[in-house]
């Protein structure tokens, strides 16, 4: 299937994604870190019966991946906002997860306009320190210099597979963002956000700044027996999750 694409940076960097057929406005899904869209996001968006658009998130899987890019959370919230804006005229409902879900919840705050509502999967929100071995602690030129295999060989199989699409820098420095988590200011976005929000978890998952998300406009659905692919781990009640979410 041909993607379409948009631009991301003035040098006319492109993102690209595939449409799938459905009803009713189309649901904008963002994968996370070290995946594509189309593993993580097509029978989800399948069984939802929406028309679908499914993004490839810079630096990874078939958008393109510039060496001066820095893969911070605005800069992805940025390219998600200009497939928002090539595809639609009004505000969509976008559905996230993990480094997707991050930059979804500055793109809700930086762009309320273009979301109507946000399914936040697993997203990550807290600080986290930085240890040896993290995926955050690998500098550009480390990851260049041989640690990309390094790292491939740490992942499963299954994970292996997606991850060989990205591109080891994007990995690396979103990694690293995603550790910053905005220097602590994802929570308080969150909870300030104009935009409906849902927050999908599994039972492993805790937020420590939950309390600030104890809002009108922020719903917490826990799904059982899930771990961080919770859509994959759990689909039949993920999809009722995602279906109520956007009831």
């Amino acid at each position: 299937m041909e993607p379409r694409t948009a631009a991301f940076t003035p040098e006319g960097d492109l993102v690209r994604w595939i449409e799938l057929p459905g009803e009713g406005d189309p649901v904008v899904y963002v994968h996370g870190l070290g995946c594509h869209g189309a593993a993580t996001w097509a029978a989800s968006a399948v069984r939802l019966g929406r028309r679908a658009i499914i993004l490839d998130l810079p630096g990874h899987g078939r958008s393109d991946r510039p060496a001066s890019f820095a893969y911070s959370l605005p800069d992805l919230a940025e390219a998600v906002a200009r497939v928002i804006e090539a595809v639609s005229d009004r505000p969509l409902d976008v559905v996230s997860h993990s480094l997707g879900g991050s930059a979804a919840i500055v793109l809700a705050a930086a762009h309320p306009e273009l979301v109507s509502r946000s399914v936040l999967v697993e997203p990550g929100i807290d600080v986290h320190p930085v240890l040896p071995g993290d995926l955050g602690a690998w500098t550009d030129d480390q990851v260049v210099a041989g640690g990309w295999d390094e790292l491939l060989a740490a992942e499963v199989p299954w994970r292996r597979a997606d991850v060989r699409l990205a591109d080891p820098l994007a990995i690396v420095r979103s990694a690293r963002h995603i550790s910053a988590g905005l220097d602590g200011g994802l929570p308080r976005l969150i909870a300030d956000s104009s935009v409906p929000t849902t927050l999908v978890r599994s039972p492993l998952r805790t937020y420590t700044a939950a309390p600030a998300f104890e809002s009108a406009l922020v719903d917490q659905i826990v799904i059982s027996d899930a771990g961080h692919f919770v859509m994959l781990d759990q689909p039949e009640a993920f999809d009722g999750a995602l279906r109520a979410a956007l009831a």
